[in-house]
């Protein structure tokens, strides 16, 4: 758990540089789209327009700061701010986040 930690912390302050990332996946909380051990390449976010419904990103749910790459379920307009509902592929709802949480978007995944 530590290394992850120290992993999601690398990842999200290299998107927040402004620069892409490419990391291999672990877990099956997104299949088919992605599967356990591919490798993915996010590219910065830095405008909620950036982000739409059906998209991976790379995140921090609130409300306990977990990281997730996990897809973007519901975009709702919340006391004048974009709020992203995040889940599974299964529909699974983890939580939810601001822009000012989401770090990257999935641009590319090799099987």
């Amino acid at each position: 758990m530590k290394r992850r930690k120290m992993r999601n912390e690398m990842i999200k302050d290299k998107l927040k540089a402004g620069r892409s990332v490419c990391y291999r996946s672990s877990g099956w909380s997104l299949y088919p789209r992605v599967h356990c051990n591919d490798q993915t390449i996010y590219d910065p976010v830095t405008s909620d327009d950036q982000v739409q419904v059906g998209d991976i990103v790379f995140c921090q749910v609130q409300p306990y700061d977990r990281f997730f790459a996990h897809l973007v379920k519901e975009k709702n307009w919340r006391n004048a701010a974009w709020c992203f509902i995040i889940s599974n592929i299964a529909g699974y709802v983890n939580g939810w986040c601001f822009i000012e949480h989401i770090y990257g978007r999935l641009v590319e995944v090799l099987h």
